[in-house]
């Protein structure tokens, strides 16, 4: 699996705390014979991390969900929601 930071950000918890958010890639003929990559999430913040590998083929969508936990200051703690609501919104 490799792991690629996608953005920083500061959430404004306290006195404000950097996360970074990244995108998972993992190619699909190790787990499935596809012969795609597919692509998960992850999510840090100092010890704190998040990941779901696995969410996707496409790169663009994988990327758009990126981009609204960045602009929500998602959190590792509130990512299995975040991801959960896009899953049933995406199939």
């Amino acid at each position: 699996m490799q792991i690629e930071l996608y953005k920083r950000a500061v959430v404004p918890l306290g006195k404000g705390v950097e996360v970074k958010y990244s995108l998972l890639s993992e190619e699909a003929a190790k787990t499935r014979p596809l012969g795609c990559e597919l692509y998960g999430v992850q999510i840090e913040m100092g010890e704190e991390v998040a990941a779901r590998p696995c969410l996707t083929a496409s790169r663009v969508s994988v990327g758009a969900l990126l981009d609204s936990m960045v602009s929500g200051g998602v959190t590792p703690a509130g990512m299995g929601d975040v991801v959960d609501d896009w899953l049933v919104a995406h199939n």
